[in-house]
């Protein structure tokens, strides 16, 4: 008998031996054990790579991309903004790729000067033939969606910050006349290669990118829609594409058909779904 209990607590011991020597080697971990530090090895956890917000709704950027919707989505739009928006409102009279969208645009409009009284000298769009301030023309509209791209006329003045922050005050001046309005802000779109308005007008395109930066983190910040449309104008140099630029050599930023084309594409392609 003695010698059966010598041989049980023999292996007892060895058993508890080994239990020892893989818990010390990580091969098995013991209850209420501190796990070690890891030594080169993989990570299991999920991968924190950030998420293509163009592919990926629920992630805070831009409107992503989806199916094409029917122009009648606009039906209820108007669209804000300068010498740029006035060749899409050109574009869309002869298309009618926007369904019944509004425009309220005017050369040299910009959001500082938007602000200013309405005089004969100033640049304030006429709806139905009377120029108003904005604020007071989007409510005659009946818009439920605005869409603003405003910008060109402003960071030379302004700068980025500067011209950010003269929209935030013209935006909320209309909100506070159209509460019920959503707002959809068009990023600015960039200067063409060897544009007059880059050397002597204080404008280009790292001003342009700097300035679509704040506006995306301004409606991010505000609840705003961001309609990314500067992301399919650049070329691989960071210019205005040439065969989108009506003005090469010149100004540099207005549109051919085809920029106008590529443009509404865009808008139909990037809304706010559930709308």
């Amino acid at each position: 008998m003695k010698k059966l209990l010598y041989i049980e607590g023999a292996i007892l011991g060895a058993v508890l031996l080994l239990v020892a020597i893989l818990a010390a080697t990580g091969v098995i971990r013991l209850k209420n054990s501190t796990p070690s530090e890891p030594t080169g090895t993989q990570s299991s956890e999920p991968s924190t790579a950030p998420t293509d917000p163009s592919t990926d709704p629920t992630v805070p950027g831009p409107l992503p991309e989806h199916s094409p919707v029917e122009g009648s989505y606009f039906d209820d739009a108007v669209f804000i903004g300068d010498s740029v928006s006035m060749k899409l409102s050109y574009y869309e009279a002869a298309t009618n790729k926007l369904g019944k969208a509004q425009f309220l645009v005017a050369g040299s409009l910009g959001s500082g000067n938007a602000l200013w009284p309405v005089s004969e000298e100033s640049v304030h769009p006429a709806y139905n033939g009377v120029k108003m301030r904005l604020e007071d023309s989007v409510p005659l509209t009946g818009a439920k969606k605005l869409y603003i791209m405003l910008g060109m006329n402003d960071l030379a003045l302004y700068g980025p910050q500067g011209a950010v922050d003269n929209l935030v005050t013209l935006l909320d001046l209309i909100l506070a006349k159209t509460p019920g309005i959503e707002i959809f802000i068009q990023s600015m779109t960039p200067v063409a290669k060897n544009s007059t308005i880059v050397s002597t007008g204080g404008l280009n395109n790292d001003k342009v990118r700097a300035y679509n930066a704040l506006l995306l983190e301004t409606a991010l910040e505000r609840g705003w829609n961001f309609v990314d449309v500067a992301s399919i104008m650049f070329d691989s140099q960071g210019h205005l594409k040439e065969k989108y630029c009506s003005d090469l050599g010149a100004m540099g930023v207005h549109f051919t058909n085809a920029g106008c084309e590529a443009w509404v594409q865009y808008l139909l392609t990037h809304t706010k779904q559930g709308d």
